[in-house]
Protein backbone atom coordinates (compact mmCIF):
# COMPACT_ATOMS: atom_id res chain seq x y z
CA UNK A 1 0.00 0.00 0.00
CA UNK A 2 3.04 2.54 0.95
CA UNK A 3 4.78 1.74 -2.74
CA UNK A 4 1.55 2.17 -4.44
CA UNK A 5 0.88 5.69 -2.57
CA UNK A 6 4.08 6.82 -3.55
CA UNK A 7 3.89 5.60 -6.93
CA UNK A 8 0.40 7.66 -6.97
CA UNK A 9 2.82 10.94 -6.13
CA UNK A 10 5.06 10.45 -8.81
CA UNK A 11 2.22 9.30 -11.29
CA UNK A 12 -0.94 10.33 -10.29
CA UNK A 13 -3.65 8.28 -11.91
CA UNK A 14 -1.56 4.78 -12.85
CA UNK A 15 -2.25 2.96 -9.24
CA UNK A 16 -6.29 3.74 -9.74
CA UNK A 17 -6.74 2.54 -12.85
CA UNK A 18 -8.64 -0.88 -12.45
CA UNK A 19 -10.67 0.70 -9.52
CA UNK A 20 -11.90 4.00 -11.68
CA UNK A 21 -10.66 4.57 -15.31
CA UNK A 22 -11.99 7.90 -15.05
CA UNK A 23 -10.33 9.13 -12.23
CA UNK A 24 -7.37 7.75 -13.44
CA UNK A 25 -7.72 9.76 -17.17
CA UNK A 26 -8.52 12.41 -15.08
CA UNK A 27 -5.35 12.78 -12.45
CA UNK A 28 -3.38 11.66 -15.58
CA UNK A 29 -4.56 14.62 -17.81
CA UNK A 30 -4.02 17.06 -14.62
CA UNK A 31 -0.90 15.67 -13.06
CA UNK A 32 0.98 14.96 -16.37
CA UNK A 33 -1.05 16.08 -19.46
CA UNK A 34 -1.41 19.79 -18.42
CA UNK A 35 2.38 20.52 -17.63
CA UNK A 36 3.48 18.56 -20.39
CA UNK A 37 1.03 20.78 -23.10
CA UNK A 38 2.86 23.58 -21.52
CA UNK A 39 6.23 22.81 -21.83
CA UNK A 40 5.24 21.53 -25.15
CA UNK A 41 3.46 24.95 -26.43
CA UNK A 42 6.91 26.38 -24.96
CA UNK A 43 9.37 24.39 -26.86
CA UNK A 44 6.75 24.64 -29.86
CA UNK A 45 6.90 28.27 -30.18
CA UNK A 46 10.65 28.69 -30.24
CA UNK A 47 10.58 31.92 -28.21
CA UNK A 48 13.86 33.00 -26.44
CA UNK A 49 13.63 31.94 -22.79
CA UNK A 50 13.95 35.61 -21.34
CA UNK A 51 10.81 36.02 -23.26
CA UNK A 52 8.42 33.20 -22.41
CA UNK A 53 9.77 34.52 -19.00
CA UNK A 54 8.83 37.67 -18.79
CA UNK A 55 5.25 37.08 -20.78
CA UNK A 56 2.37 37.06 -17.92
CA UNK A 57 0.25 35.36 -20.08
CA UNK A 58 2.86 31.92 -20.27
CA UNK A 59 3.19 32.42 -16.48
CA UNK A 60 -0.39 31.98 -15.94
CA UNK A 61 -0.70 29.10 -17.79
CA UNK A 62 2.18 27.64 -15.51
CA UNK A 63 0.74 28.94 -12.69
CA UNK A 64 -2.51 26.74 -13.77
CA UNK A 65 -0.21 23.59 -14.51
CA UNK A 66 1.22 23.83 -11.66
CA UNK A 67 -1.63 23.50 -9.62
CA UNK A 68 -3.17 21.19 -11.53
CA UNK A 69 0.15 19.01 -11.12
CA UNK A 70 0.16 19.42 -7.67
CA UNK A 71 -3.40 19.01 -7.44
CA UNK A 72 -3.75 15.76 -8.81
CA UNK A 73 -0.78 14.26 -7.22
CA UNK A 74 -2.75 15.32 -3.48
CA UNK A 75 -5.86 13.93 -4.91
CA UNK A 76 -4.24 10.61 -6.14
CA UNK A 77 -2.22 9.86 -2.68
CA UNK A 78 -5.81 10.87 -0.68
CA UNK A 79 -7.78 8.02 -3.40
CA UNK A 80 -5.32 5.47 -2.72
CA UNK A 81 -5.24 6.65 1.28
CA UNK A 82 -8.88 6.19 1.47
CA UNK A 83 -9.20 2.79 -0.78
CA UNK A 84 -6.92 1.29 1.95
CA UNK A 85 -9.08 2.02 4.96
CA UNK A 86 -7.46 5.58 5.97
CA UNK A 87 -4.16 4.07 7.77
CA UNK A 88 -2.91 6.02 10.42
CA UNK A 89 0.42 4.90 9.51
CA UNK A 90 0.72 6.46 6.46
CA UNK A 91 1.37 9.62 8.06
CA UNK A 92 4.57 9.31 8.35
CA UNK A 93 5.20 6.56 5.80
CA UNK A 94 6.88 6.45 2.69
CA UNK A 95 3.74 8.41 0.45
CA UNK A 96 3.95 11.07 2.20
CA UNK A 97 7.57 11.31 1.98
CA UNK A 98 6.88 10.82 -1.71
CA UNK A 99 4.04 13.45 -1.66
CA UNK A 100 6.44 16.22 0.09
CA UNK A 101 9.32 15.53 -2.54
CA UNK A 102 7.41 15.85 -5.86
CA UNK A 103 4.95 18.88 -4.87
CA UNK A 104 7.42 20.95 -2.79
CA UNK A 105 9.43 21.61 -6.12
CA UNK A 106 6.49 21.95 -7.71
CA UNK A 107 5.13 24.16 -5.64
CA UNK A 108 8.51 26.64 -6.03
CA UNK A 109 7.98 26.62 -9.31
CA UNK A 110 4.12 27.50 -9.26
CA UNK A 111 4.78 30.01 -6.61
CA UNK A 112 7.47 31.50 -8.47
CA UNK A 113 5.97 32.09 -11.78
CA UNK A 114 2.53 33.55 -9.90
CA UNK A 115 5.42 36.30 -7.92
CA UNK A 116 6.87 36.71 -11.33
CA UNK A 117 3.78 37.56 -12.96
CA UNK A 118 2.52 40.12 -10.68
CA UNK A 119 5.71 41.98 -10.07
CA UNK A 120 5.93 42.24 -14.01
CA UNK A 121 2.52 43.53 -14.27
CA UNK A 122 3.41 47.27 -14.45
CA UNK A 123 6.48 46.60 -16.53
CA UNK A 124 4.16 45.48 -19.74
CA UNK A 125 1.27 47.96 -19.36
CA UNK A 126 1.58 50.07 -21.63
CA UNK A 127 1.03 48.24 -24.97
CA UNK A 128 0.81 50.61 -28.22
CA UNK A 129 -1.61 49.92 -31.32
CA UNK A 130 -0.09 52.94 -32.86
CA UNK A 131 3.43 54.74 -32.87
CA UNK A 132 4.27 56.99 -29.41
CA UNK A 133 5.58 59.97 -31.94
CA UNK A 134 4.30 59.65 -35.61
CA UNK A 135 6.74 61.81 -37.62
CA UNK A 136 4.49 61.37 -39.97
CA UNK A 137 1.40 63.02 -38.76
CA UNK A 138 0.77 65.76 -40.86
CA UNK A 139 3.91 66.63 -42.69
CA UNK A 140 4.78 66.00 -46.43
CA UNK A 141 7.39 64.38 -47.52
CA UNK A 142 10.13 66.50 -48.50
CA UNK A 143 13.00 64.82 -51.13
CA UNK A 144 16.57 66.80 -51.21
CA UNK A 145 18.33 67.26 -54.39
CA UNK A 146 21.59 65.13 -54.40
CA UNK A 147 24.30 67.94 -54.32
CA UNK A 148 26.85 67.90 -57.28
CA UNK A 149 29.62 66.29 -55.45
CA UNK A 150 30.87 62.43 -55.85
CA UNK A 151 29.12 60.43 -52.97
CA UNK A 152 27.60 57.91 -52.18
CA UNK A 153 24.08 58.08 -52.95
CA UNK A 154 21.04 55.97 -52.62
CA UNK A 155 18.15 56.27 -55.49
CA UNK A 156 14.86 57.01 -53.27
CA UNK A 157 12.50 57.99 -56.35
CA UNK A 158 12.67 58.34 -60.31
CA UNK A 159 14.83 61.22 -60.58
CA UNK A 160 15.60 61.47 -57.29
CA UNK A 161 18.77 60.87 -54.95
CA UNK A 162 19.85 61.68 -51.34
CA UNK A 163 23.92 61.92 -50.27
CA UNK A 164 24.23 59.74 -47.20
CA UNK A 165 26.43 61.74 -44.57
CA UNK A 166 25.71 65.19 -46.51
CA UNK A 167 25.21 67.99 -45.03
CA UNK A 168 21.88 69.80 -46.14
CA UNK A 169 21.96 72.33 -49.06
CA UNK A 170 20.78 76.17 -47.23
CA UNK A 171 16.97 76.52 -46.87
CA UNK A 172 15.84 73.17 -49.01
CA UNK A 173 13.71 71.89 -46.22
CA UNK A 174 12.02 74.05 -44.17
CA UNK A 175 9.54 73.27 -40.70
CA UNK A 176 6.83 71.42 -41.40
CA UNK A 177 3.54 72.37 -40.60
CA UNK A 178 3.59 71.01 -37.40
CA UNK A 179 6.27 73.36 -36.45
CA UNK A 180 8.90 70.60 -36.16
CA UNK A 181 12.39 70.47 -38.04
CA UNK A 182 12.41 68.48 -41.43
CA UNK A 183 15.88 66.19 -41.77
CA UNK A 184 14.51 67.02 -45.79
CA UNK A 185 14.60 62.71 -46.21
CA UNK A 186 12.15 60.68 -47.89
CA UNK A 187 10.67 59.12 -45.32
CA UNK A 188 10.55 55.87 -48.05
CA UNK A 189 14.47 55.58 -47.95
CA UNK A 190 13.87 54.11 -44.24
CA UNK A 191 10.53 52.84 -44.18
CA UNK A 192 10.85 49.93 -42.23
CA UNK A 193 13.08 51.05 -39.63
CA UNK A 194 11.42 51.12 -36.20
CA UNK A 195 12.61 53.10 -33.23
CA UNK A 196 12.67 52.25 -29.43
CA UNK A 197 13.79 55.50 -27.01
CA UNK A 198 15.74 54.17 -24.39
CA UNK A 199 16.01 55.66 -21.03
CA UNK A 200 17.72 55.73 -18.40
CA UNK A 201 16.69 57.88 -15.36
CA UNK A 202 18.25 59.04 -11.95
CA UNK A 203 15.71 57.98 -9.47
CA UNK A 204 16.96 56.28 -6.77
CA UNK A 205 18.73 56.70 -3.57
CA UNK A 206 19.22 60.74 -2.58
CA UNK A 207 17.42 61.92 -5.51
CA UNK A 208 13.98 63.51 -5.53
CA UNK A 209 13.17 63.34 -9.09
CA UNK A 210 13.67 61.48 -12.26
CA UNK A 211 15.75 62.56 -14.88
CA UNK A 212 16.81 60.87 -17.69
CA UNK A 213 20.40 61.17 -17.95
CA UNK A 214 20.59 58.63 -20.17
CA UNK A 215 18.70 59.16 -23.58
CA UNK A 216 19.19 56.89 -26.58
CA UNK A 217 17.27 55.81 -30.07
CA UNK A 218 17.62 52.42 -31.01
CA UNK A 219 16.93 52.03 -34.49
CA UNK A 220 16.36 48.29 -36.37
CA UNK A 221 15.96 47.36 -40.02
CA UNK A 222 14.05 44.53 -39.53
CA UNK A 223 14.35 42.92 -43.25
CA UNK A 224 17.81 42.94 -42.50
CA UNK A 225 18.52 42.62 -38.51
CA UNK A 226 20.49 46.06 -39.03
CA UNK A 227 20.84 47.87 -35.59
CA UNK A 228 22.11 51.28 -34.55
CA UNK A 229 22.04 53.41 -31.60
CA UNK A 230 21.99 57.30 -31.10
CA UNK A 231 23.03 59.03 -28.22
CA UNK A 232 21.33 62.26 -27.01
CA UNK A 233 23.04 64.34 -24.64
CA UNK A 234 21.45 65.19 -21.38
CA UNK A 235 22.43 68.71 -22.04
CA UNK A 236 20.71 69.31 -25.10
CA UNK A 237 19.09 72.62 -25.25
CA UNK A 238 16.07 74.13 -26.80
CA UNK A 239 14.19 71.08 -27.23
CA UNK A 240 10.86 71.65 -30.20
CA UNK A 241 7.92 70.70 -29.49
CA UNK A 242 4.66 70.34 -32.38
CA UNK A 243 2.35 73.50 -32.98
CA UNK A 244 -0.67 73.81 -30.73
CA UNK A 245 0.87 71.60 -28.11
CA UNK A 246 0.69 72.65 -24.28
CA UNK A 247 4.34 72.35 -23.94
CA UNK A 248 4.91 74.58 -27.39
CA UNK A 249 2.55 77.09 -26.08
CA UNK A 250 4.68 77.18 -23.13
CA UNK A 251 8.00 77.17 -24.17
CA UNK A 252 7.45 78.76 -28.16
CA UNK A 253 11.24 79.40 -28.97
CA UNK A 254 11.88 75.92 -27.03
CA UNK A 255 12.79 73.68 -23.79
CA UNK A 256 14.14 76.51 -21.55
CA UNK A 257 15.91 73.91 -19.59
CA UNK A 258 18.02 70.80 -20.59
CA UNK A 259 16.75 68.10 -22.44
CA UNK A 260 16.61 65.67 -19.47
CA UNK A 261 14.79 67.80 -17.21
CA UNK A 262 11.88 67.75 -19.39
CA UNK A 263 10.08 64.00 -17.52
CA UNK A 264 10.76 65.70 -13.77
CA UNK A 265 9.06 69.22 -15.41
CA UNK A 266 5.56 67.47 -16.88
CA UNK A 267 5.68 65.52 -14.06
CA UNK A 268 5.65 67.82 -11.42
CA UNK A 269 2.73 70.61 -13.21
CA UNK A 270 0.06 69.24 -12.91
CA UNK A 271 -1.17 71.27 -16.46
CA UNK A 272 1.61 69.25 -17.95
CA UNK A 273 1.20 66.43 -16.53
CA UNK A 274 -2.68 66.41 -17.88
CA UNK A 275 -2.39 67.43 -20.66
CA UNK A 276 0.49 64.80 -21.71
CA UNK A 277 -1.75 61.67 -20.13
CA UNK A 278 -4.16 59.43 -21.76
CA UNK A 279 -1.76 57.42 -23.77
CA UNK A 280 -2.39 53.60 -22.50
CA UNK A 281 -1.33 54.70 -19.04
CA UNK A 282 2.28 56.08 -19.86
CA UNK A 283 3.67 58.51 -17.91
CA UNK A 284 3.28 61.87 -19.01
CA UNK A 285 7.18 62.45 -18.81
CA UNK A 286 8.27 60.15 -21.24
CA UNK A 287 4.93 60.70 -23.03
CA UNK A 288 6.43 64.79 -23.68
CA UNK A 289 9.96 63.75 -24.06
CA UNK A 290 9.08 61.38 -26.86
CA UNK A 291 6.85 64.23 -28.37
CA UNK A 292 9.93 66.53 -28.11
CA UNK A 293 13.08 64.35 -29.20
CA UNK A 294 10.53 63.29 -32.42
CA UNK A 295 9.56 66.73 -32.92
CA UNK A 296 12.98 68.15 -32.96
CA UNK A 297 14.97 64.76 -34.21
CA UNK A 298 12.07 64.42 -36.77
CA UNK A 299 11.65 60.86 -36.24
CA UNK A 300 9.29 58.22 -35.39
CA UNK A 301 9.51 56.91 -32.20
CA UNK A 302 7.52 53.22 -32.01
CA UNK A 303 8.04 52.55 -28.57
CA UNK A 304 9.86 53.03 -25.04
CA UNK A 305 11.75 51.88 -22.41
CA UNK A 306 12.52 53.40 -19.61
CA UNK A 307 14.32 51.89 -16.08
CA UNK A 308 16.16 53.96 -13.15
CA UNK A 309 19.31 54.32 -11.00
CA UNK A 310 17.69 52.19 -8.64
CA UNK A 311 16.58 49.23 -10.83
CA UNK A 312 19.83 49.21 -12.70
CA UNK A 313 21.76 48.70 -9.81
CA UNK A 314 19.18 45.93 -8.71
CA UNK A 315 19.11 44.62 -12.19
CA UNK A 316 22.99 44.50 -13.01
CA UNK A 317 23.11 42.64 -8.90
CA UNK A 318 20.22 40.38 -9.74
CA UNK A 319 22.12 38.87 -13.15
CA UNK A 320 25.06 38.30 -11.18
CA UNK A 321 27.43 40.96 -12.66
CA UNK A 322 28.45 42.89 -15.62
CA UNK A 323 32.02 42.18 -17.67
CA UNK A 324 32.97 45.26 -18.96
CA UNK A 325 36.42 45.87 -21.09
CA UNK A 326 37.05 49.66 -19.69
CA UNK A 327 40.09 51.27 -22.02
CA UNK A 328 41.14 53.94 -20.18
CA UNK A 329 41.15 54.86 -16.25
CA UNK A 330 38.20 55.77 -15.36
CA UNK A 331 38.18 58.89 -12.59
CA UNK A 332 35.06 57.63 -10.52
CA UNK A 333 32.27 59.84 -9.00
CA UNK A 334 30.54 60.63 -5.61
CA UNK A 335 29.01 56.91 -4.22
CA UNK A 336 25.35 56.84 -4.36
CA UNK A 337 23.95 56.52 -0.75
CA UNK A 338 23.36 53.23 0.31
CA UNK A 339 25.58 51.71 -2.43
CA UNK A 340 26.77 48.08 -1.80
CA UNK A 341 30.87 49.29 -2.68
CA UNK A 342 32.86 52.00 -2.24
CA UNK A 343 34.05 53.26 -5.19
CA UNK A 344 37.83 53.38 -6.14
CA UNK A 345 39.44 56.68 -6.68
CA UNK A 346 39.59 55.29 -10.77
CA UNK A 347 37.98 52.51 -12.77
CA UNK A 348 40.58 50.30 -15.30
CA UNK A 349 41.68 50.28 -17.36
CA UNK A 350 41.24 46.37 -17.97
CA UNK A 351 38.29 43.81 -17.91
CA UNK A 352 36.36 44.44 -14.76
CA UNK A 353 33.33 42.32 -13.39
CA UNK A 354 31.40 45.16 -12.10
CA UNK A 355 28.54 45.13 -9.09
CA UNK A 356 25.40 46.95 -9.91
CA UNK A 357 26.73 50.41 -7.69
CA UNK A 358 30.28 50.06 -9.52
CA UNK A 359 28.05 49.69 -13.04
CA UNK A 360 25.98 52.81 -12.25
CA UNK A 361 29.40 54.88 -11.50
CA UNK A 362 30.81 53.99 -14.49
CA UNK A 363 27.91 55.36 -16.29
CA UNK A 364 27.43 58.44 -14.41
CA UNK A 365 31.58 59.85 -14.32
CA UNK A 366 31.67 63.30 -16.40
CA UNK A 367 34.97 63.65 -14.89
CA UNK A 368 36.48 60.86 -16.83
CA UNK A 369 36.59 62.58 -20.24
CA UNK A 370 33.04 64.33 -20.53
CA UNK A 371 29.84 64.81 -20.50
CA UNK A 372 29.54 63.81 -24.15
CA UNK A 373 31.93 60.38 -23.94
CA UNK A 374 29.69 59.22 -20.90
CA UNK A 375 27.24 58.61 -23.66
CA UNK A 376 29.81 56.19 -25.63
CA UNK A 377 30.04 54.14 -21.98
CA UNK A 378 26.33 53.78 -21.39
CA UNK A 379 26.39 51.98 -24.95
CA UNK A 380 28.73 50.26 -24.51
CA UNK A 381 27.65 49.03 -20.78
CA UNK A 382 24.02 48.46 -22.36
CA UNK A 383 25.92 45.60 -25.03
CA UNK A 384 27.39 44.69 -22.02
CA UNK A 385 24.64 43.85 -19.92
CA UNK A 386 22.53 42.49 -23.26
CA UNK A 387 25.12 39.74 -23.62
CA UNK A 388 24.65 38.70 -19.80
CA UNK A 389 21.32 37.75 -20.63
CA UNK A 390 20.89 34.23 -20.65
CA UNK A 391 18.62 31.20 -19.78
CA UNK A 392 20.82 30.28 -16.88
CA UNK A 393 19.62 34.06 -15.31
CA UNK A 394 16.49 33.31 -16.09
CA UNK A 395 16.29 29.94 -13.78
CA UNK A 396 18.77 30.72 -11.16
CA UNK A 397 18.07 34.39 -10.95
CA UNK A 398 14.55 34.58 -11.53
CA UNK A 399 12.94 36.01 -8.83
CA UNK A 400 15.40 38.61 -8.28
CA UNK A 401 15.62 39.62 -12.02
CA UNK A 402 11.61 39.71 -12.01
CA UNK A 403 11.34 42.10 -8.73
CA UNK A 404 14.15 44.39 -10.17
CA UNK A 405 12.30 44.82 -13.87
CA UNK A 406 8.90 44.91 -12.16
CA UNK A 407 10.18 47.60 -9.43
CA UNK A 408 11.57 49.99 -12.20
CA UNK A 409 11.65 49.16 -15.60
CA UNK A 410 8.55 50.56 -17.78
CA UNK A 411 7.92 49.70 -21.36
CA UNK A 412 5.50 49.78 -24.21
CA UNK A 413 7.38 46.86 -26.18
CA UNK A 414 6.11 42.77 -25.64
CA UNK A 415 8.22 40.67 -23.80
CA UNK A 416 9.20 39.42 -27.42
CA UNK A 417 10.31 42.55 -28.49
CA UNK A 418 12.26 43.26 -25.38
CA UNK A 419 13.80 39.96 -25.29
CA UNK A 420 14.69 40.41 -29.36
CA UNK A 421 15.76 44.14 -28.61
CA UNK A 422 18.58 43.00 -25.73
CA UNK A 423 19.45 39.96 -28.28
CA UNK A 424 20.30 42.61 -31.06
CA UNK A 425 22.17 45.13 -28.46
CA UNK A 426 24.30 42.22 -26.89
CA UNK A 427 24.98 40.94 -30.57
CA UNK A 428 28.73 41.42 -31.81
CA UNK A 429 27.41 42.29 -35.63
CA UNK A 430 23.83 43.75 -35.38
CA UNK A 431 24.91 47.24 -34.01
CA UNK A 432 26.19 48.61 -37.51
CA UNK A 433 26.09 52.21 -36.83
CA UNK A 434 26.63 53.91 -32.85
CA UNK A 435 26.50 57.87 -33.28
CA UNK A 436 26.52 60.87 -30.44
CA UNK A 437 25.14 63.54 -31.48
CA UNK A 438 27.51 65.95 -29.44
CA UNK A 439 30.48 68.06 -30.20
CA UNK A 440 31.89 69.48 -32.12
CA UNK A 441 29.20 67.79 -34.48
CA UNK A 442 26.17 69.61 -32.64
CA UNK A 443 26.24 72.56 -30.73
CA UNK A 444 24.08 71.47 -27.50
CA UNK A 445 23.06 74.83 -26.80
CA UNK A 446 21.87 76.22 -30.01
CA UNK A 447 21.23 73.01 -32.04
CA UNK A 448 21.00 73.00 -35.61
CA UNK A 449 17.94 71.12 -35.61
CA UNK A 450 17.60 70.11 -39.21
CA UNK A 451 21.42 68.69 -39.60
CA UNK A 452 20.39 67.03 -36.23
CA UNK A 453 17.35 65.04 -38.02
CA UNK A 454 19.66 64.56 -40.93
CA UNK A 455 21.89 62.50 -38.83
CA UNK A 456 19.12 60.32 -37.38
CA UNK A 457 17.68 60.16 -40.81
CA UNK A 458 21.36 59.46 -42.52
CA UNK A 459 21.84 56.61 -39.83
CA UNK A 460 18.64 55.08 -40.64
CA UNK A 461 19.11 55.33 -44.50
CA UNK A 462 22.33 53.47 -43.90
CA UNK A 463 20.46 50.78 -41.68
CA UNK A 464 18.17 50.09 -44.88
CA UNK A 465 20.92 50.64 -47.87
CA UNK A 466 23.95 49.00 -45.56
CA UNK A 467 26.07 51.58 -46.60
CA UNK A 468 28.02 53.96 -43.41
CA UNK A 469 26.37 56.72 -42.78
CA UNK A 470 29.32 58.75 -42.45
CA UNK A 471 28.54 60.11 -38.77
Amino acid sequence: MLIEAAWAAVLPGWGVRRRSLALSIGLAVLGWGVPLAVAGYALGQRRPWVALSLDGGFLWWVVVAGAAAIGARVAAVGEVWFAHGRPVEWRTGAAAAALVAVVIPMAWVTVGAAHARSALAPVFASDLDAPLWDATAGRPTVVVPSPSVTSTTTALAPGATYAVGRPLPNKVAGPSPTGCPSSGVDRSAHADVTTVLLLGGDAGPGRWSLRTDTMMLFSLHKPSGRAALVSVPRNLMRLQFPLGSPLAERYPTGFSDLANAVYPVVQSRTELRDACSGVNGIDPGVVALAEGLGCSLDVTIDDYVLIDMRGFVRLVDALGGVTVNVPRAVPMPGNIPGGDTNYPDTLGPGTIRMNGTLALGYVRSRSADSDYARTARQRHLLAALATEVGADDVVGSFRAVTNALGDTLRTSLTPDELADVLAVIGGETAIVESVGLVPPVVNVNQPDWPKLAQIVADVQVALTTGHPSGW
